[in-house]
């Protein structure tokens, strides 16, 4: 009898915790597949930085903090902490930069969607337009919202609701806007509606 006690007291318990130990596995894969829903990102980068060249010129310039991919569901990559992009010319200098602090990129479709304090500079030209919402294809390389927009240039101010432009921002068509031009030679404003 002291014998069964010392049986029951001693290794039962030991093994049944070796049994917790050692019995209880997964398979990483299956344990995935069983907890990974739309909000569960495929890959996580930080510090992200990608380059797209054309005849061998760089010219979109895409940075990122923080950057979540969703492969599986939608086929997206979410900038959840920002984003930068910088179009270069033929010849490598700086044309334009576009930051938002959320974008999302859909690879599929060709689009880059903007928003949150979306900037967009153009260096040559000196102008800046700020809008809440952007959205950019890139099969025809063109710029639009249909959101409130605000430009500023040296001799320039103008806002509106709704505008399309090209890629880096040179040529662009606004509606429903208002234009204010400063004549720099004898600094007399106009209002253009």
């Amino acid at each position: 009898m002291n014998r069964l006690k010392t049986y029951f007291k001693y290794y039962i318990p030991a093994l049944f915790l070796a049994g917790m130990f050692f019995s209880c596995e997964n398979d990483l894969a299956n344990v995935k597949v069983v907890t990974a829903t739309e909000d569960t990102p495929d890959q996580i980068f930080t510090d992200f930085h990608m380059l797209y060249s054309d005849s061998g010129n760089v010219k979109i310039e895409i940075l990122g903090d923080k950057v979540e991919d969703y492969s599986k569901f939608g086929r997206v990559t979410k900038f959840k902490s920002g984003i930068i992009v910088n179009y270069y010319s033929d010849s490598a200098t700086l044309v334009s930069r576009l930051t938002a602090e959320y974008a999302e990129l859909k690879p599929l479709e060709n689009i880059i969607i903007a928003k949150n304090n979306v900037i967009i500079t153009n260096f040559e030209k000196q102008q800046t337009l700020k809008t809440e919402e952007l959205y950019y294809d890139k099969r025809v390389k063109k710029i639009r919202t249909d959101k409130p927009f605000y430009i500023e240039s040296p001799n320039t101010k103008a806002n509106g609701i709704g505008l399309t432009a090209d890629e880096t921002f040179s040529n662009y068509t606004m509606s429903n806007f208002s234009l204010i031009y400063t004549d720099t030679t004898d600094n007399e404003f106009s209002t253009i509606k």
